[in-house]
């Protein structure tokens, strides 16, 4: 098959990381792909960068301010793509992969479906909502929207006004008359799709994979911390944030309320997030022994730092599927989260980690005295049945095979 996959970026971000393993995947199969994306930042010859739009003037047009106005900006109406890819340059593709969009105007994805079958990867609630990522406790996004509980915080600061209702109602105006097959990547995203906008669309879940030839326990701990310079005795907690500060989807708030709380000595932090290094993270962390934060797209390294941690903390307040859980269970390392979204699904009743209540410090505080009271040969036999539970289920075998299926049932 001949596959066009489009994406955000190439590999910063776990939706870019699943979307290269794909493609990268598919090539060992003999298939011919493209990676097309906005932002690269590797250099394997699949990649294909989109080529930015020409500059405008830093005055608005009469049409950005319209929408700015309206509060539809997340529609993308003045962006060229994909209407600036050519018809021929699609039609040599079997299928389009859309993993997850690039600046997009979605009024052109009737267009693009029309042209070649055409499959769209859920891996947040963005699709489907009226103007957020994640819905937490709202459900407007089910019928229409409007009145939106986020309209004016972070990260929907720079909306003019509330365009929720609108939004959506011209998305599913959109959908109605696009070709597409939904995939997500865990049961609750799919779950959530077949009951909002989407819902007249074929879905199909398929789980995210992790590598295990770059995600794998290291025997030698010891000699390990050595080399990365971490402290022999201390207690190791790696996790991952946003670079800003006033993110707190991920629950870095709840983190730092907590850390004050452990009864642990020698706490070492491992803070990794997508942002590259910020100023304000490095300060919340100051108070403790920690490593600087950074986005490591070092995939040996990464493994290192998983392997080097004694537990990973995921205390999120909303997610879908995330590739940081599933990593860590592949390097042998428990994780501590928050039942939320996809999250309960991977967690499961395998005792690879302990499940928290979502939005509270004190229970990440509670799972965390409770992982380190267990004996380090307890520990030790959790992450063993974390590596056979990430072969198991999320092997990239099985992801591969998944998307063969449903790719040749979709070609005429």
């Amino acid at each position: 098959m001949k596959i066009l996959i489009m994406n955000a970026s190439d590999v910063k971000g776990g939706a870019a990381k699943v979307g290269y393993l794909l493609a990268k995947g598919l090539i060992e199969r003999h298939h011919e792909v493209c990676y097309l994306v906005k932002n690269q930042s590797v250099s394997d010859s699949f990649i294909q960068e989109i080529p930015a739009p020409k500059e405008k003037s830093s005055s608005r047009s009469i049409p950005e301010r319209i929408i700015h106005r309206l509060g539809i900006n997340e529609l993308g109406l003045t962006n060229p793509f994909p209407y600036q890819l050519e018809r021929d340059f699609l039609k040599q593709f079997d299928l389009i992969h859309l993993h997850d969009l690039p600046s997009f105007n979605l009024s052109g994805l009737p267009w693009l479906t029309r042209q070649v079958p055409t499959v769209w990867t859920l891996h947040s609630m963005a699709p489907f909502t009226g103007n957020c990522s994640y819905s937490y406790d709202c459900d407007r996004w089910q019928k229409n929207c409007g009145n939106c509980p986020q309209f004016g915080q972070f990260p929907l600061l720079w909306y003019h006004r509330d365009g929720s209702r609108l939004n959506l109602n011209l998305k599913r105006l959109i959908y109605r008359f696009s070709n597409l097959h939904i995939v997500g990547v865990s049961q609750w995203i799919s779950d959530a799709a077949r009951q909002s906008v989407f819902g007249h669309l074929p879905v199909s879940t398929i789980l995210n994979p992790v590598q295990t030839d770059n995600f794998f326990p290291i025997a030698d701990k010891l000699a390990l911390r050595q080399e990365l310079n971490i402290p022999l005795d201390a207690s190791v907690i790696l996790f991952s944030v946003s670079g800003k500060i006033e993110d707190n989807r991920k629950g870095l708030d709840l983190m730092l309320a907590a850390l004050p709380q452990l009864a642990l000595d020698d706490i070492y932090l491992i803070p990794l997030g997508i942002a590259g290094n910020s100023k304000k993270i490095s300060e919340a962390f100051a108070p403790y022994a920690h490593r600087n934060f950074e986005h490591i797209s070092d995939v040996v390294l990464l493994n290192k730092l998983l392997n080097a941690a004694d537990v990973v903390w995921h205390p999120s307040r909303a997610d879908n599927l995330p590739l940081m859980v599933i990593e860590a269970f592949a390097a042998g390392t428990p994780v501590i989260a928050a039942a939320v979204g996809g999250v309960p699904e991977i967690m499961g009743d395998r005792d690879v980690g302990l499940s928290i209540t979502p939005d509270s410090s004190q229970a990440l505080v509670e799972a965390t005295q409770i992982f380190f009271r267990r004996s380090p040969k307890e520990r030790q036999i959790m992450g063993e049945r974390a590596v056979s539970y990430a072969i198991e289920t999320f092997s990239l075998d099985q992801f591969l095979t998944a998307h063969e299926t449903l790719f040749k049932s979709l070609l005429p």
